[in-house]
């Protein structure tokens, strides 16, 4: 399970170099991570919560290393519907991420006007190797209540060695703001996400709203 957790990652992260980023103020960086939830019950910090700028931040830089020597039969797949280090590398973010012997939840905040679309239909169904391991990844988009100003979600199922993991991605945008979740899991159920979902964009609200 731990390993399909990381190839279900590698399969959600982004193959893109982020050039040189210059660290997100203090005041960004204080703003962001406001929004961050706080751990889920029966689960733990795992990483961070770390600050600074998207491409410098490290668990975006472990998943770009991730893709490094992945080959992916259908190219641009890997990555579809997420935040891109290429294009957001500079931008101020905030990173953490939970976990438990069922799987794990992590959340990205990114102050950006760049706002990924969703899954393209050619990347419905793919395969990759990924560390020497063959899998198939199979991605649906799921229908969940709106958040924000615009949002979309969908569940990604990896296979590998007859063994199966999930990965729940939502992805939220505010007045410039962008939070992206993402749950794995043996099972991710739309309805932990949808909540998940809704104490998100509650707080992107409170770190967007603006002062009277």
């Amino acid at each position: 399970m731990v390993f399909l957790g990381m190839v279900v990652m590698a399969g959600c992260s982004s193959g893109q170099a982020a050039g040189p980023s210059p660290s997100a103020t203090p005041s960004d960086a204080a703003r962001l991570g406001a929004g961050l939830l706080s751990a889920p019950d029966g689960m733990s910090v795992a990483y961070g919560p770390e600050t600074g700028a998207y491409g410098s931040l490290k668990a975006t830089r472990q998943g770009m290393a991730a893709l490094k020597d992945a080959k992916v039969s259908e190219p641009g797949c890997a990555g579809a519907g997420q935040l891109d280090p290429a294009k957001l590398g500079a931008a101020p973010a905030a990173v953490v991420a939970y976990s438990s012997k069922d799987g794990s939840i992590t959340q990205a905040i990114v102050a950006t006007d760049f706002f990924p679309g969703p899954v393209p239909a050619r990347c419905a169904s793919y395969k990759a190797e990924v560390s020497g391991a063959k899998v198939t990844y199979r991605t649906v988009p799921l229908k969940l209540p709106a958040r924000g100003e615009r949002s979309f979600a969908f569940l990604t199922t990896a296979v590998s060695d007859g063994e199966a993991a999930q990965i729940g991605a939502v992805v939220i945008g505010r007045k410039g703001v962008v939070t992206s979740l993402l749950v794995i899991g043996a099972k991710v159920k739309k309805e932990g996400l949808a909540e998940l979902a809704r104490l998100a964009d509650e707080k992107l609200a409170r770190i967007t709203r603006q002062p009277s």
